[in-house]
């Protein structure tokens, strides 16, 4: 899922812990070959590679994950869109090349993207793309459901005492085996963690091109990088929630925490000022 994973767990048998988190590591790479945009093989890869409009039976987990994803899709009306995926692709050209595509490239791209044209089964796992050419990207979406599965994974051995870090996006479970609750930076705060935690931003990630600065975030409403800066902490009690929500409302912006909380009721959303980010 292009960062590093790192799984902590606080249990007093250490065979069964090592036997805990390499189940979760195991759950986490066997997501990764249904949901990964970067391999052929993967599932997902696979779904999109079969002719368009025709609708095809994928896995409970990639069908899960997808109506998640619409679900958002249609809640942030397209801010958030799994179908991204051409923008995606020609986006990482243009950080290869430092040139924006062009406007007629940027409207022949288009017809391939919009949630609306993925048709998802009512009584079966199928799912038909309709738009030639699409490309589904689970990007936003997939790391966050990783770790839910890793979270799964360890939880089968009876242990509660845990923190995977992904990237920006971490996941804790009850407490250190000295009492302490985990802690994790969220910009230049330590906090105390107990649920999911999704850091969406251009902290790290941008490009300038013409003076201007472009997110590696894409607007799907636009298919360039977002240019407002901005840098979102979402917590929720799963990380598939979490991850979601503080992608679409990176592209939304500060005003957009009543429209997303409604995909969890749990959800707090914290738009973190770029000087708090270290």
């Amino acid at each position: 899922m292009g960062v590093p994973v790192r799984i902590t767990v606080s249990y007093a048998n250490q065979a069964l812990a090592e036997r805990a988190v390499k189940a979760g590591y195991k759950a986490i790479a066997d997501l990764e070959q249904i949901t990964s945009d970067y391999r052929p093989t993967s599932e997902l890869m696979q779904l999109c590679a079969k002719p368009y409009g025709k609708p095809y039976v994928v896995s409970p987990t990639l069908y899960t994950i997808l109506r998640k994803a619409l679900e958002l899709a249609s809640i942030s009306k397209g801010a958030f869109d799994p179908t991204v995926g051409p923008f995606v692709q020609l986006w990482r050209e243009t950080r290869k090349t430092g040139k924006l595509p062009s406007p007629k490239v940027l409207a022949y791209t288009r017809d391939s993207v919009g949630y609306q044209h993925v048709v998802l089964g009512d009584n079966d796992s199928s799912v038909t793309l309709k738009r030639p050419r699409m490309r589904l990207d689970l990007g936003g979406i997939a790391k966050g459901s990783g770790i839910d599965a890793i979270s799964q994974g360890i939880r089968q051995f009876g242990i509660r005492s845990y923190l995977i870090e992904a990237g920006g996006d971490m996941f804790a479970n009850g407490v250190k085996s000295n009492g302490e609750a985990w802690k994790v930076q969220l910009g230049r705060q330590v906090v105390d963690l107990m649920g999911a935690l999704s850091i969406s931003g251009d902290a790290s990630q941008y490009i300038t091109i013409g003076n201007r600065r472009y997110s590696h975030i894409i607007d799907p409403r636009t298919g360039l990088g977002m240019e407002s800066p901005r840098h979102v902490a979402v917590r929720c009690s799963r990380s598939e929630d979490a991850d979601c929500i503080a992608t679409a409302a990176c592209v939304l912006g500060p005003k957009s925490a009543g429209i997303l909380n409604g995909l969890s009721q749990r959800s707090q959303i914290e738009f973190l000022d770029r000087s708090d980010i270290p």
